[in-house]
């Protein structure tokens, strides 16, 4: 009996210790989830190896590492928020701004051809001011998971290829280029959604003009087209980051062209929802854009 007493005894005590040890670990965690800053990244302590205060422990740090990650991201996101915003008040203030200053040389110029010359530099400015608001709002649609309809349906390369170039002569020619079309087939056509299609082929024309230092081909392929072109400064290139919205290369923002980043990253979107792809490879100065779309279906 009494054997069975000091045995009871001790467990007591045991047991009482062992109580009091986890009331000290869960009071010590408190403290810690208290006074440690949220973006320590130091662990939560363990004192006590047992096996469910150390799952405890682990599920707890698990929380505090997910939470941590999502503050991390939210303080990019905000960065990449605010370095945009400035990037695209940059880019719509220009031709606002320059559509305005020839207004203003409007009212005092009385030359029929220099009036009618800066109309034409007006206008010209106040598409480029419409194209941009017309991408951002294309790529806000699709950044907000908006489901865009597509008509797949045969479309011909030629002829789409050919509507887009003429969409973009104004621009074509202030930057002197002419692009060269090598077509084996000018009847193949892809399974694609022609207004998708079209704006598709109008942005990656305009990235030529962009970033073109000589002849801008377009080379048509067994399963799409690729857009080539030489670049005067390929270490400004990033081939990886080119389909990533609100990139442009520096040599881009300062040569003032127009355009807020997002049109290759509208370009890779539009593709992957026809069921294609797109990519992008640097080859010493020569950049070349490979577009893949699934080829229309012949009957019989």
């Amino acid at each position: 009996m009494l054997v069975a007493v000091l045995v009871l005894a001790c467990a007591v005590v045991v047991l009482a210790v062992l109580f009091l040890r986890l009331l000290h670990q869960f009071s010590s965690w408190a403290d810690w989830l208290e006074t440690t800053p949220p973006d320590s990244n130091t662990r939560l302590p363990v004192s006590v190896r047992l096996a469910p205060v150390l799952q405890a422990a682990r599920a707890i740090n698990g929380r505090l590492d997910g939470a941590r990650q999502q503050a991390l991201e939210a303080q990019k996101t905000g960065r990449e928020l605010q370095n945009t915003m400035a990037a695209l008040s940059h880019d719509i203030r220009t031709p606002l701004a320059a559509a305005c200053g020839h207004l203003e040389l409007l009212r005092t110029g009385a030359d029929p051809t220099e009036r009618a010359r800066r109309l034409d530099t007006v206008a010209h400015r106040l598409r480029d001011l419409e194209s941009l608001l017309d991408e951002m709002f294309l790529y806000t649609r699709l950044q907000a998971g908006e489901t865009m309809p597509m008509d797949l349906q045969p479309v011909g390369l030629w002829p789409a290829v050919c509507e887009a170039l003429a969409a973009l002569v104004p621009q074509l020619e202030e930057a002197g280029l002419e692009p060269q079309l090598d077509f084996a087939d000018k009847t193949a056509a892809v399974l694609a959604d022609q207004e998708a299609l079209g704006r598709v082929l109008r942005n990656l024309v305009t990235n030529g003009i962009h970033h073109a230092a000589g002849t801008l081909t377009i080379t048509q392929t067994p399963d799409g087209l690729v857009f080539s072109n030489p670049v005067a400064d390929p270490d400004s290139i990033a081939p990886e980051h080119l389909f990533d919205r609100f990139w442009r290369a520096d040599t881009a923002r300062r040569s003032g062209h127009g355009g807020a980043g997002l049109g290759l990253s509208i370009v890779r979107q539009l593709t992957e929802a026809m069921g294609g792809r797109v990519e992008a490879e640097l080859e010493g100065q020569t950049l070349r854009i490979r577009l893949h779309l699934p080829p229309a279906r012949t009957k019989g």
